[in-house]
């Protein structure tokens, strides 16, 4: 039986994939999705999300999830995304939120996340990346792949340390804001807490994941800088585990540490971003509490030499964040009052280039 023609008169819906890193328990990621999702669906657009758990990735964002790493590259081809004669099961792709381009943390990770990308952009599919945190790249093999999915492609990077790693690697970027500044994160009355939001490091290495290479401070320190801070504001304290299972045992020990006022937030998205909303104070190491803290005004001090949190402290006025080197220097910080919310430039650049990859997916 011969196949119906499509009616010429009713509009297609491009179905986008977005190559993040979703299903991994991490909270900022996810905020992430949520963020892309969003501005993907306001296009007119569907989002399908490659993720490290599409179960759970589907029933949080309501999406369609494609696993992430080799089963993910197999379903390209087993769901017909390189095009069979029939309508394409993807029509773009967008490469980030996150950042995902480093290969610091294992060989496996810039594969994982590019070879799906490549694979359709060799098909034929437009390809923009958005969001994209850099670090400069340590291997040539992973500045041709990078090269073979984005060179020539609209880029927006979060900041200007991304832009200018993306840029040694051959792919010229603008530099916009995190996408998590694009979501409804305004403040909720004020709470005689601090959030504490850490977690341990990673040690370096190439084969295994980095999840199986933490390496947990000794927190006495920080466990004296705290119970300081708390007494000076007359506050309890939330403790909050924004990587998931990998924050979780630093999180307990410093919760057995502490004294009786602390309290371990269960590990939903909502109960740890409604609890930053609402902190007099946050105290972080990680990356996109600083965020939330930001888009709420909420006063945060920060801990950190990586240069992402440097990137992102760069981008957010003063006296609201501030950052430090050393815990031991947290109970002499200024506390300031909360402030107003801060959205920094170029948010727009991202939804630009999520509305130019619906509108060529619709073209081709």
């Amino acid at each position: 039986m011969d196949q119906k023609a499509p009616d010429p008169a009713v509009r297609r819906v491009p179905r986008i994939l977005v190559c993040g890193w979703s299903g991994a328990g991490n909270v900022g990621d996810e905020l992430l999705t949520s963020a892309v999702v969003g501005v993907l669906r306001a296009q007119g657009a569907v989002p399908i999300v490659v993720s490290r758990d599409p179960g759970a990735t589907s029933a949080l964002h309501k999406v369609e999830a494609l696993d992430w790493g080799p089963r993910g590259w197999r379903s390209t081809l087993a769901q017909g995304f390189r095009g069979d004669g029939t309508e394409a099961a993807v029509d773009g792709v967008c490469v980030g939120p996150g950042g995902i381009i480093q290969d610091s943390s294992s060989i496996w990770s810039l594969p994982g996340h590019l070879l799906t990308p490549r694979r359709l952009r060799r098909a034929g599919k437009p390809v923009v990346g958005v969001g994209l945190g850099a670090e400069p790249l340590k291997r040539r093999s992973s500045r041709r792949l990078l090269r073979a999915v984005l060179k020539d492609a609209p880029v927006v990077a979060r900041d200007e340390a991304s832009a200018a790693s993306l840029a040694a690697a051959g792919i010229d970027a603008t530099v916009g804001c995190d996408l998590v500044f694009g979501l409804d994160l305004e403040p909720l009355p004020r709470r005689a807490e601090i959030v504490v939001a850490v977690g341990p490091g990673v040690i370096p290495g190439r084969l295994r994941p980095a999840a199986r290479r933490l390496r947990p401070d000794d927190p006495s320190l920080l466990v004296a800088a705290i119970g300081a801070v708390a007494r000076r504001l007359g506050a309890s304290v939330a403790l909050a585990a924004f990587r998931g299972e990998r924050d979780l045992d630093h999180t307990r020990l410093l919760a057995s540490r502490l004294r009786h006022d602390t309290e371990v937030l269960a590990p939903d998205i909502t109960t740890q971003v409604e609890r930053i909303r609402s902190a007099r104070l946050l105290v972080s190491s990680r990356y996109h509490p600083v965020v939330v803290a930001a888009r709420s005004g909420t006063p945060t001090i920060v801990c950190s030499a990586e240069p992402k949190i440097r990137s992102l402290v760069g981008q957010l006025p003063g006296p609201l964040v501030t950052r430090i080197d050393d815990w031991s220097a947290l109970p002499d910080c200024e506390l300031v009052e909360p402030g107003s919310p801060v959205v920094p430039d170029g948010l727009g650049l991202h939804h630009d280039a999520l509305r130019q990859l619906v509108e060529r997916s619709l073209a081709d």
